[in-house]
């Protein structure tokens, strides 16, 4: 009688079981109870959870993965937001919302030459919705200023900067950006440069996923002072991006060249020749890699490359690490460091040619970022930046802040 007493149990307890966890399994119109009270409520860590829950419960429909991305988009997790609106194409090829918001997606994870070739054949009415146009003269307008405040004001003084960038749509595959930008700073008791730069970069989609940058940097440098007088320095500056970007990764080898030539008396530098300024030409490569990966809504970004002037003949290293978080398409941070130990360098596919007399060390970055208005956006950087000096022997920084506007048209 124990055997049978035993089996009858055990039938009983597994019958139990399953209907407890036939109870918890989630069904369509619970799910769609929650993400609707979630949705409406705007919280959308919340909406994720349940889209995922009812994803791995094998409930699946168009109106889930276009609330999933929607509230991937505005945590922040771009790749998420792309892989849920991607799905919910899939049940709809025609979807607009799924469009639209891959067109932001694209836009606010730093690959904007993608988004346009990609809007360039949505239906009109979309378009419209957008504001997007196939070919503009002018898309957007930069305004930067800041200031580097030094250790050792007295012996090298305080720089301030402004630059004024404009850019421009040729074409849904040929985006052209051009700034001027002005440096002015004091050297010792006497001496006072300005640095005059002009920068242009082509940003050309070869096709889905590739995109070949082009650059040429121009700058003039005069100074004055009772020993430094009439145009002292110029130099031309050759960059070449390539990118290969993916869901959430991108990886780019670069490569730049760049020559310098002195005239008048010369510039204070603590390199070769040893007893006197810079040569009258020097010319120099700067090779290496860069990458990036976001896991949700942090992304890594890193950069190794090699710099070797003509003058040494020797390979010098300089890295580059960052991370940024992004809360929301219109809040980020970005904490970063930098690696140079040299002079005469370019920082990864920045604007500005680092163009100074004592070689750089290293510098630390935060950099905050806001959307303010529609579509305009600024943003606050700030950095610390270790220089060295043979001439003043001794070891000094910067403090540099700088505000920078960019608005849309």
């Amino acid at each position: 009688m124990k055997i049978p007493s035993m089996l009858v149990t055990t039938l009983l307890l597994w019958v139990v079981v399953q209907e407890g966890f036939a109870q918890e399994k989630p069904d369509y119109p619970g799910i769609e109870a929650q993400i609707q009270a979630a949705y409406s409520g705007r919280n959308w860590k919340k909406v994720l959870e349940i889209s995922q829950l009812a994803i791995d419960n094998r409930i699946d429909y168009l109106a889930l993965r276009q609330r999933a991305g929607i509230a991937g988009f505005w945590r922040g997790d771009f790749a998420q937001s792309r892989r849920h609106f991607s799905v919910a194409r899939r049940f709809d090829h025609r979807d607009s919302v799924s469009l639209e918001y891959r067109y932001y997606n694209l836009v606010y994870d730093g690959r904007a030459a993608e988004a346009v070739a990609q809007a360039d054949e949505f239906p009109t009415v979309l378009q419209r919705r957008l504001g997007f146009r196939p070919r503009q003269f002018i898309t957007s307008l930069n305004l930067e200023s800041g200031i580097k405040i030094s250790s050792v004001p007295n012996q090298v003084g305080n720089a301030t900067y402004l630059t004024i960038g404009l850019e421009h749509r040729i074409s849904p595959f040929v985006q052209l950006y051009q700034s001027l930008s002005r440096l002015s700073q004091g050297y010792g008791s006497d001496i006072h440069l300005n640095q005059l730069q002009y920068y242009v970069r082509t940003d050309l989609r070869v096709t889905s996923g590739w995109l070949l940058s082009p650059a040429f940097h121009r700058l003039s440098v005069n100074g004055s002072g009772t020993t430094m007088t009439g145009p002292q320095q110029h130099g031309s500056v050759f960059h070449l991006n390539l990118t290969r970007s993916g869901d959430g990764w991108k990886v780019f080898p670069v490569v730049t060249y760049s020559t310098i030539s002195n005239t008048g008396n010369a510039l204070p530098d603590q390199g070769p020749p040893p007893k006197g300024g810079p040569a009258n030409a020097e010319s120099q490569w700067q090779i290496g890699l860069g990458a990036d990966y976001a896991i949700h809504r942090v992304r890594f970004q890193g950069s190794y490359e090699y710099q070797k002037k003509q003058l040494t003949g020797t390979w010098n290293p300089l890295w580059n690490l960052n991370a940024v978080f992004t809360a929301s398409p219109t809040f980020s941070i970005r904490a970063g460091y930098g690696y140079f130990h040299t002079t005469n360098f370019l920082e990864s596919t920045t604007a500005i040619y680092n163009n100074v007399p004592d070689p750089t060390t290293d510098k630390t970055t935060l950099l905050l970022h806001w959307g303010v208005g529609r579509r305009t956006s600024l943003y606050l950087l700030g950095q610390y930046e270790r220089k060295e000096s043979t001439i003043l022997n001794q070891h000094y920084h910067y403090l540099t802040a700088t505000v920078g506007l960019t608005i849309p048209f």
